[in-house]
C-alpha cells in the first residue's frame, strides 16, 4: 500500500518539476566562427602563402607560385602588371571577383601577360598541382603587343625567323631566339640552346631577368664570373653592360626566357 501511494505522489509532482527546470540556451555552432557571413579581405599577392618571393629590385618582384592538388589560394590582389610562366601543365579554376569563374588549361611553358588591377582565387579542383613563375613589373607598362607568342588578346605581329627550325632528331648544337612580346618598357624573348651551344652577349645594352624553363640545365656566367647552375624555375638578374654567357651544360636541350628592360638604369637586387 505504501509503495502505491509513493508512486502516485511521484506521478503528480514530476510535471511541475519539469515545468520549473531551466531552459538551456542553444550552443553556438563552431561553423559560424570558421565561416563568417562577411567575405574575407583580399591580401596583396606578395602576402598570399602560395607565393614565394625569389627576387626583388626596382624593376621586378618575382614569385614562385605553388598550389597543391585540390587546394586554393587565399583571395589576393594583383595591383601591378605581371607576366606568368607555367612550369608543367596546368588545369585550374581562376575565380576573379566580379566575373564568372574561368576554367584554365595551359601547356608547360605557356606564358601570359596581365595588366593587373584585379582580385582572384586560384583553385586546383582538377587534382593537378599548379606551379608558375609570376613576374610583377614595378614600372608602368603600355603599348603591350604580341610578337611570336599570343600572350594577350589580339593579333600576332610579323614573327621574324631568327634561325631555321632546329633539327627534329638528335641534339646537334643549335641556338634559336624567338621574340615573344613587348611593351613600352620591356621585351620578352625565348631562347633555346642544345648540344653544348651557348647564348652570349658581350655588352648588353639593358638589364634583364633570366627565367629557366622546365628541364633546363644552364651554366651561367655574368661579367666573366660564374653566376650559377640554373634549372626549372630558377631566376637570375643580369645587370646592364656586364657580359653574359649561358651554356646548355648537359648537352641536351634547354629553354629559358630573357625579360629585358628598355630603361638602361641598372637595378640591384634587394636584400
Amino acid at each position: 500500500m505504501r509503495t502505491t501511494v509513493c508512486l502516485w505522489f511521484v506521478l503528480l509532482v514530476s510535471p511541475s518539476l519539469a515545468a520549473q527546470a531551466p531552459v538551456t540556451a542553444p550552443q553556438k555552432s563552431p561553423i559560424s566562427d570558421q565561416y563568417p557571413i562577411t567575405p574575407p579581405t583580399a591580401v596583396p599577392a606578395g602576402q598570399e602563402p602560395h607565393h614565394t618571393l625569389l627576387l626583388q629590385n626596382s624593376y621586378v618582384r618575382v614569385y614562385d607560385v605553388n598550389v597543391p592538388p585540390q587546394d586554393a589560394t587565399l583571395l589576393h590582389q594583383h595591383g601591378l602588371p605581371y607576366i606568368f610562366i607555367a612550369l608543367g601543365p596546368a588545369d585550374y579554376v581562376d575565380a576573379v571577383v566580379g566575373k564568372p569563374e574561368a576554367h584554365v588549361v595551359l601547356e608547360d611553358g605557356a606564358t601570359r601577360y596581365s595588366p593587373g588591377n584585379f582580385t582572384h582565387v586560384l583553385r586546383t579542383d582538377a587534382g593537378i598541382p599548379l606551379r608558375n613563375i609570376t613576374v610583377e613589373l614595378l614600372r608602368p607598362q603600355a603599348e603591350a603587343r604580341n610578337i611570336c607568342e599570343k600572350m594577350i588578346d589580339g593579333p600576332l605581329a610579323t614573327c621574324p625567323q631568327l634561325q631555321a627550325d632546329p633539327p627534329k632528331s638528335g641534339n646537334p648544337p643549335f641556338e634559336l631566339i624567338t621574340p615573344y612580346f613587348e611593351t613600352s618598357e620591356a621585351s620578352l624573348e625565348m631562347v633555346q640552346i642544345a648540344g653544348g651551344k651557348e647564348f652570349s652577349e658581350a655588352a648588353p645594352p639593358a638589364p634583364a631577368l633570366l627565367i629557366a624553363l622546365s628541364q633546363a640545365n644552364l651554366d651561367v656566367a655574368v661579367g666573366g664570373e660564374h653566376a650559377g647552375f640554373l634549372h626549372t624555375g630558377d631566376v637570375l638578374w643580369m645587370p646592364v653592360g656586364q657580359s653574359r654567357k649561358v651554356v646548355d651544360f648537359l648537352g641536351t636541350r634547354s629553354s629559358f626566357l630573357v625579360l629585358s628592360f628598355k630603361d638602361p638604369e641598372a637595378a640591384t637586387p634587394a636584400k
